[in-house]
């Protein structure tokens, strides 16, 4: 698949069809939200639907990722919360019938839009995290200040879609908003093409050596991903099942992560590889895969261990988790924050054989299929498609 071209916004044609849905997002950053919005625009676009990109910035690690028929336009904007000029010259300029946004800071901007915008458009506002958080105070504090603009701006969207049925309780929650429609629609996780990546090889370092067992963990090395729950759960962990740990993923707390692996003795056994362009290789080998969250919006990394045929241990932290195992039938759940529960489960998921994909978990699985999450969106952002989708879409298969 060949990207298309990044469209500068003073380049839009001026008598160009508008497109059926503009999707609208910070940046191409490698996180869930944007890969979420590039299986739909793959999706639409099969639907027969014409699908502008829009990005505050043209940056990010999944450049490459966005479907040849969509038109790519980035406003340009030197931060998202300055990019309100820009993205109302987009709407004047292209005309959108639809606009579906994700992550806060881009949602706040769409909704400033519609609320000032002369183009008349109906906007869809995707919740895809927490409105609040635990954790120290200053997430609290940053929560805290996300969730007051909010409130005083979602107001303005038409409807909403919420990634989880906790998410949908918080947002009903807040003023202006519990009158409007919330829906909620689970993340398309599994897609056409999931298969084949996750029957890569993964690069594992030298030092764990052919038949040796590693745990897997996913995410940005963040305070809300619960790394430091992690460390002293596999420290406890290894010591009854031997095994590595292997972390995928970039962020500021790199360096207090990797001293408090070495103070627990265990940084020979521990792993920080950094971004991965294809996650699911590691997952469709990890024996274990751990989720240690302290707040999740979904969590689309364990539907994505769970196609893969990894056995999965997760924080019963909201939102997502809890509804993505079925309460615990297709994984186990511990409480969020408790490092010796965490390390028990690690254990005693280490100590079984990895079982073969049940014909239930395949049918749980396709709840966040593009295909049935594609239909939803279709229905609810009021699109038509023009033809019927090709044969071929993906199917969850046993690992």
């Amino acid at each position: 698949m060949t990207a298309p071209t990044c469209l500068p916004l003073a380049r839009l044609p001026a008598d160009a069809a508008p497109p059926d849905v503009a999707l609208f997002l910070p940046t191409l950053y490698s996180g869930g939200a944007e890969r979420v919005q590039i299986n739909l625009a793959e999706y639409f676009l099969a639907q027969g639907l014409t699908v502008d990109f829009v990005v505050c910035k043209y940056y990010g690690s999944l450049k490459d990722k966005v479907p040849s028929g969509a038109r790519l336009v980035s406003l340009d904007a030197s931060r998202v919360m300055f990019s309100l000029p820009a993205y109302l010259r987009y709407l004047r300029a292209a005309r959108p019938a639809v606009v579906l946004s994700s992550v806060e800071n881009a949602n706040i901007i769409a909704c400033f839009g519609k609320m000032v915008s002369s183009h008349r458009h109906r906007l869809l506002v995707r919740l895809d995290n927490s409105l609040t958080e635990p954790g120290s105070l200053p997430m609290r504090i940053r929560r805290l200040f996300w969730t007051t603009v909010t409130a005083a701006t979602f107001h303005a969207a038409d409807e909403f879609v919420a990634v989880s049925d906790g998410l949908k309780r918080q947002l009903a929650r807040l003023p202006g908003v519990g009158s409007k429609p919330i829906h909620r629609i689970y993340n398309p996780i599994i897609h056409e093409g999931f298969d084949a990546h996750a029957g890569e090889r993964p690069v594992l370092p030298s030092s764990i050596g052919p038949g040796e067992r590693f745990v897997l963990a996913v995410g940005r090395l963040h305070e809300q991903k619960g790394y430091k729950t992690l460390l002293p759960a596999f420290a406890r962990a290894v010591r009854r099942q031997p095994a590595h740990l292997v972390i995928l993923g970039e962020g500021d707390d790199r360096a207090e992560l990797e001293a408090l692996a070495a103070s627990l003795g265990i940084a020979s056994h521990v792993h920080f590889l950094g971004y991965a362009a294809n996650p699911l290789a590691y997952m469709r080998h990890a024996a274990v895969f751990v989720l240690s969250s302290v707040a999740e919006g979904f969590g689309n990394v364990l539907v994505e261990a769970l196609a893969c045929g990894a056995p999965v241990v997760s924080t019963d932290c909201p939102h997502g988790p809890g509804e993505i195992l079925a309460q615990g039938r297709y994984g186990t759940l511990v409480p969020t924050g408790d490092a010796d529960a965490l390390g028990d489960a690690i254990a005693a998921t280490l100590s079984h054989p990895r079982p073969a994909m049940s014909a239930a978990l395949k049918e749980h699985l396709q709840l966040f299929s593009i295909e049935t999450i594609g239909r939803q969106y279709i229905s609810k952002l009021d699109l038509h498609a023009s033809r019927a989708r090709p044969s071929g879409h993906a199917q969850v298969a046993a690992a």
